[in-house]
């Protein structure tokens, strides 16, 4: 049986504080630490201290994604203890390179028909938090598809992107619990981000496709109480993969509803759904319904059309 405790960390997000589980058996074991803000740092150590765990003691650190209300203390966290930093594969390589975010992303944002000044509004708008790194701590890169051995138990280690391209989540098969990173939430449904495919050059991932196969996967495991990287546990998964999938619907109907009349492109859509996104949160829209667009043209449901470097949808 493993012994697990919620810690509750302040982020500068409009999402709130974000969820670090301490796993106190043998190895100690952190999942995610919290952005690196001093608040958040304050909070984890009084925490750990609370517990009787002193920061030393942390052996291993699982990051669920590369988000930076995740990770960002694991760098420092690390540093000072020695502990071995497990992620995906498909994450670590964003946290050990030196990516242009929006380079990355910007042929995928001109294809919406954004205006110039709105990419402007986007661009400019600075992260509230430091650019997470693991640039010189002992890390260890996984698939999905291990088992992390405690003195007392063991985690099963599950690949299940759509809100990140590396997302992790993990299982305890003797309690049944499921610790479900931004996978699953209680409060929100996790946007499926805009990612260039890192096998296919100049082509996005069909996020949303993954996420729905994902919940398909989890909906079949036997789960006592989920464990979310925001909001309180609960013990409904079946129920909020529900209400996700009703999301989901939901804005596919909303987007052909829309296009039911005219023939729109993305940004315009998003801001018929979306009117009042501004800076940061524009890029946000975009994604949750060019990732909605996507499998609505995947599934013959819509027509796309690329004229002079957009794309325009119609039924």
């Amino acid at each position: 049986m493993l012994p697990v405790y919620q810690i509750i960390v302040p982020t500068p997000y409009a999402v709130g504080p974000v969820n670090v589980y301490l796993i106190k058996d043998k190895p100690v074991t952190l999942v995610d630490v919290g952005p690196d803000t001093p608040k958040a740092e304050k909070a984890l150590r009084e925490m750990l201290s609370a517990l009787e765990v002193n920061i030393r003691d942390i052996e291993r650190i699982i990051i669920t994604h590369s988000h930076p209300d995740h990770c960002g203390l694991a760098a420092r966290v690390a540093g000072e203890t020695g502990a071995t930093v497990f992620v995906h594969t498909l994450e670590g390589r964003k946290l050990k390179g030196k990516q242009d975010y929006f380079k990355e992303r910007m042929q995928f944002v001109v294809e919406t028909g954004i205006p110039a000044e709105v990419v402007q509004e986007i661009t400019g708008e600075r992260d509230k938090l430091p650019r997470p790194t693991l640039e010189g701590v002992r890390s260890q890169e996984m698939s999905g598809s291990e088992t992390l051995e405690f003195a007392g138990g063991e985690l099963r280690v599950m690949h299940l992107p759509g809100h990140s391209p590396g997302h992790l989540c993990l299982y305890d098969p003797a309690q049944k619990n499921f610790f479900s990173g931004d996978f699953l939430l209680p409060h929100i449904t996790p946007n499926p981000l805009m990612e260039p495919d890192p096998e296919r050059p100049g082509r996005r991932l069909p996020a949303l496709k993954q996420y729905l196969a994902g919940l398909d996967v989890v909906e079949k495991l036997p789960v006592n109480m989920v464990l979310p990287g925001h909001g309180g546990v609960f013990n409904d998964c079946r129920g909020v993969i529900e209400v996700g999938r009703c999301h989901h619907r939901f804005q596919f109907d909303r987007i052909k509803e829309k296009l039911r009349a005219k023939e729109l492109n993305a940004y315009q859509l998003s801001k018929e759904i979306y009117p009042n996104l501004k800076g940061w949160e524009i890029f946000l829209g975009l994604s949750e319904v060019l990732a909605h667009l996507d499998l609505l043209v995947e599934k013959q449901e819509i027509n796309c059309a690329h004229r002079q470097g957009v794309n325009y949808y119609t039924l």
